[in-house]
């Protein structure tokens, strides 16, 4: 989770600056970044010079789907191929080498049991095409059904395993980055429930919009360096809206001021003694 620490204190850096400011500036930039994280959590923050700097948590879940499919790659393979059911190993001679352009078939004589068997094998392979006519090669078999060999299993069965590995490899990764892009979002949300908190207590009439999208150019420039470079560091205050002219009436205030009480009824005028 290091990545996230990371990028949770940058984004909290990045806050601080705006803190120094109004509670509306403060407001606004909590709103900004909560949405540009929740933006890159989800589907990646777009890079302009193409692609996706990095993938958000549907890329994610896409790698860990791909990664799953990799490390079944060898059962389906094997099981298609039958390669997973030929355990066992014997000695055949060579009847024939068929050509091909890129593979070869192979036919083979071989006694199992006491019981001869020559075999065209299931699978064509360029190593095949090396071998000659009355060579002796060792094969695997399955036990449960001779007719059923193959030649060079060894090596078909690891370089299938590297699709296993491989897959793994992806299905982990794509895990962590899951994880670090919900923990992104999370913390994105309570970025903006605690903004718009905050601009509940603001004047009414103040509006935020116009330097949220000034912040949200600022944030993806200076954190993700790009998408257009830093506006400015410290944007300018947000101001009050002004009252214009052909604005509908404002209703009037009534005045604060108390009125000076009447004189009571016995009160003496002293102008009168």
């Amino acid at each position: 989770m290091k990545f996230f620490s990371t990028l949770k204190g940058q984004a909290t850096s990045f806050l601080e600056k705006y803190k120094q400011q109004s509670p509306a500036t403060y407001a606004a930039a909590e709103q900004a970044v909560g949405a540009i994280l929740i933006t890159d959590g989800f589907i990646g923050i777009d890079n302009p010079f193409g692609g996706k700097k990095r993938p958000g948590i549907f890329g994610a879940v896409i790698g860990i789907v791909l990664g799953i499919i990799f490390m079944f790659v060898p059962t389906i393979v094997g099981d298609i191929s039958n390669i997973n059911k030929m355990t066992a190993t014997t000695t055949a001679s060579v009847v024939s080498v068929g050509t091909g352009s890129d593979a070869c078939s192979l036919t083979v004589r071989f006694v199992v049991e006491g019981k001869e068997y020559t075999k065209q094998s299931s699978m064509n392979s360029s190593s095949q095409c090396s071998l000659s006519e009355g060579q002796t090669i060792t094969i695997n078999y399955d036990p449960a059904n001779p007719a059923s060999w193959g030649y060079g299993n060894g090596t078909i069965g690891w370089v299938l395993q590297i699709f296993f590995w491989a897959g793994l490899l992806v299905v982990l990764s794509g895990i962590a980055t899951f994880i670090i892009r919900l923990l992104s979002i999370i913390f994105g949300w309570k970025l903006i429930k605690d903004g718009r908190k905050l601009a509940k207590t603001l004047p009414a009439g103040t509006n935020l919009q116009i330097i949220i999208d000034e912040i949200k150019k600022n944030f993806v420039g200076s954190v993700f360096n790009f998408g257009g470079g830093l506006t400015s560091v410290f944007p300018t205050q947000v101001t009050q809206p002004s009252e214009q002219p052909n604005q509908s009436p404002q209703m009037p205030v009534e005045s604060t001021q108390v009125p000076n009480p009447p004189p009571e009824p016995n009160s003496i005028d002293p102008d009168n003694q």
